[in-house]
């Protein structure tokens, strides 16, 4: 393989396979992450994203990692939602890295990641080229849409044929970054979830300062009845974003 697209079927990384199939490249690998917290239904998004790149003519893999519940218990706690989110290194970037490098053993594929930087103020300054990147194992990491706007992003997803979401990538439902209106997304089951590992740890997901409430039922009850939040962009400036999460 030439080309790795660490891809998570959102909008931006969905455009990104596009992007690469009208740039003509060849040998393109599209792999996805299952961090086993992902909303019910965001596996009908993966297979019609894995469906898109199949007909482009590149292959899909799927990678599992040790999943959400279990990185909980192992570290006695969730991912906090500041510059140390363990949950993107464990999730995706382990299983990511423990791929690679056994698929491309001389680290020559160029990884690809749809992060733009009119995504979000925390992007602003994604650079077109990561040399030697060392989240990637030393290869050279690649984000071609990185001066796209909304408008070029939508058009390739059209022209990919895949859904316009009005969110980001649901591969971690709720993400540790979670607003008011990802909550409001809450299925019962993604509640009680998250209310499961609350009590089996005695800790809770969201820190009550963030919202004014302990525990994911007084967080959705703040959702549906509190005051609102900055959008998912603003709040998601000390994500990384390294491995694509959202995109």
């Amino acid at each position: 393989m030439d080309y790795v697209i660490s891809a998570s079927y959102g909008n931006d990384s969905v455009a990104m396979v596009r992007w690469a199939y009208e740039q003509g490249l060849k040998n393109v690998v599209v792999a996805y992450c299952d961090t086993g917290w992902a909303s019910p239904g965001w596996w009908q998004r993966v297979g019609a994203g894995e469906t898109a790149a199949k007909a482009m003519g590149f292959k899909v893999v799927q990678l599992k990692s040790m999943g959400m519940a279990e990185l909980v218990r192992l570290k006695r706690g969730f991912p906090g939602n500041g510059k140390q989110q363990f949950c993107t290194m464990h999730l995706k970037g382990v299983p990511f890295l423990q791929w690679i490098d056994e698929a491309d053993p001389e680290c020559k594929a160029v990884v690809m990641v749809g992060k733009r930087r009119e995504e979000s103020e925390a992007r602003k300054d994604t650079p077109e080229f990561v040399k030697d990147s060392e989240y990637h194992g030393g290869r050279v990491l690649w984000h071609p849409l990185y001066l796209h706007t909304d408008a070029e992003r939508d058009a390739l997803l059209q022209r990919a044929g895949i859904e316009k979401l009005p969110h980001r990538s649901k591969e971690c439902s709720p993400c540790v970054n979670a607003n008011r209106s990802d909550f409001l997304r809450l299925t019962p089951g993604e509640v009680e979830r998250v209310n499961d590992l609350e009590v089996e740890i005695a800790r809770p997901m969201f820190r009550a300062k963030r919202f004014g409430a302990l525990g994911i039922h007084g967080v959705m009850t703040w959702a549906k009845d509190g005051r609102d939040r900055p959008s998912f962009e603003e709040e998601e400036e000390s994500c990384s974003g390294l491995f694509g999460c959202g995109t």
